[in-house]
């Protein structure tokens, strides 16, 4: 995700400094115009840092680091799916520096980043936003306004992956259930597709779980568990009950235990396959 959005900031023209662990990854980005941070200082003359890690501990570790570099009014974007807390702890650590902090998680997927499709969700500080509202209107379609509070971005990005985790499950159950009735689960597809259901979700994921194409992931099945458990956690917090999102988390859990852990989340229709006494096909898959 963080090398398509660095590719088309580099083509809009934007300065771009980059780190990844991933070395392949920074020489063909170096090759494409990025220029590679050699450490954190490399960051200190950057007046918006985009940050994309995988959880809590990972964010906020890059997040004090951050705030020992950036010159007062830089202002650190993260757009990972983190719990609110973690927005909101991150907030205060930059803002007690002088330092902007905004969440800016995103609803899509790298190949919707790549085209520039995705959906940018922003909260913090109204003059952070601002600062950084040009970086990220040319990251995606659209940029929405969460709200100044920092957690509120985050909070709405786990409430959207808990809805498109019970899509899923659903898709996978139903597919399921007319291919064993003997119906071909490729012209349910289109059938459901092409009239009352036709959003994104079940055209993407549906079509990934009715042609069995679980990988390459989007999102591996470890980090759709975290983000329901995440949105779990705060649900409990505000006293919301999510018993559909309880019975999905523990499918992903179940699909981790029987070793598909590097599947795309939409795995999820493997296991109804799988649970219905059907071939689930190679875990490669």
């Amino acid at each position: 995700m963080g090398t398509a959005f660095a590719r088309n900031l580099i083509e809009d023209g934007f300065p771009t400094v980059v780190y990844d662990r991933d070395a392949a990854r920074m020489d063909a980005l170096r090759a494409s115009g990025a220029q590679i941070a050699s450490g954190w200082s490399a960051l200190a003359d950057c007046s918006v840092v985009l940050s994309i890690l995988p959880d809590d501990t990972a964010a906020l570790d890059v997040a004090e680091r951050l705030s020992e570099v950036l010159r007062t009014s830089a202002v650190h974007v993260s757009m990972s799916t983190i719990s609110p807390h973690a927005s909101r702890e991150a907030a205060h650590l930059h803002g007690t520096l002088g330092q902007g902090y905004v969440a800016a998680p995103i609803l899509g997927n790298p190949d919707l980043a790549a085209a520039r499709k995705v959906f940018v969700l922003m909260s913090g500080d109204s003059e952070d936003q601002q600062c950084c509202l040009p970086v990220l209107e040319r990251l995606g379609q659209k940029v929405f306004n969460i709200g100044e509070d920092p957690g509120l971005a985050s909070t709405l990005k786990l409430a959207g992956n808990a809805l498109t985790a019970a899509t899923l499950q659903s898709m996978g159950e139903v597919l399921t259930f007319v291919r064993k009735a003997g119906i071909d689960p490729k012209l349910a597809f289109s059938v459901f597709t092409e009239s009352l259901f036709d959003g994104k979700v079940h055209k993407t994921y549906g079509g990934k779980i009715v042609e069995r194409r679980y990988s390459p992931p989007g999102m591996t099945v470890p980090l759709a568990i975290k983000d329901l458990r995440l949105a779990l956690a705060e649900a409990e917090n505000v006293a919301a009950p999510m018993p559909v999102t309880s019975i999905v988390h523990d499918r992903l859990v179940t699909v981790s235990a029987l070793g598909w852990s590097g599947l795309d989340w939409s795995a999820l229709g493997k296991l109804a396959e799988f649970s219905a006494g059907l071939e689930a096909g190679d875990a490669s898959r």
